[in-house]
């Protein structure tokens, strides 16, 4: 099974997209990939609580995002339950957004009952990249919801299995998300 997300630093290379840590947007200069490893970056919406750091590794995102074996935005997004004020939130996104879409690569996205928030973005935005929520959990009338709207839907250890049911296996991804 190919990881579609996980944190584990150490996963084998070429079986798993590999989330890269703050610390490595706050200085990409010092990031070393393993050899046929995959990465993602991004600015988590918890990194919103410090404006200051958020800002800081927002700035370094698109030194990481030119590099060849960062192959993914993410994991990004909104949470209502932790991080900074939606409305810097909704900012640090739009601005990764951009730079998805400048890069040209897929985004992964970590939403917590920001559901309405994430549909009127991507309507707005009109991105042409693929967004896949991360971890998702949700009923299937949610994931029938995203999926109309071009979301693909990525499963952890826990999950709806009609949701998962549901959602063609072209759009199915299977992640550990482990730290």
């Amino acid at each position: 099974m190919f990881d579609f997300h996980t944190h584990h630093l150490d996963a084998p290379a070429g079986e798993a997209i590999i989330c890269l840590p703050a610390e490595v947007l706050r200085r990409p200069d010092a990031f070393g990939p393993r050899e046929g490893a995959l990465y993602a970056a991004g600015v988590h919406p918890w990194a919103t609580a410090d404006e200051a750091d958020a800002r800081v590794q927002l700035q370094g995102l698109p030194c990481l995002l030119a590099h060849p074996q960062v192959v993914m935005l993410g994991e990004c997004g909104l949470d209502r339950l932790r991080g900074g004020a939606e409305v810097f939130q909704i900012e640090i996104f739009e601005a990764q957004i951009a730079l998805a879409e400048r890069f040209r690569l897929p985004v992964t996205l970590h939403i917590v009952r920001a559901w309405d928030a994430l549909l009127r973005l991507h309507n707005s935005l009109r991105p042409s990249t693929q967004w896949t929520v991360h971890g998702f959990r949700g009923k299937p009338a949610l994931a029938r919801q995203l999926l109309d709207a071009g979301i693909d839907l990525s499963f952890g250890a826990q999950y709806n299995p009609e949701s998962y049911s549901l959602t063609p296996p072209e759009r199915r991804h299977r992640e550990s998300d482990a730290v």
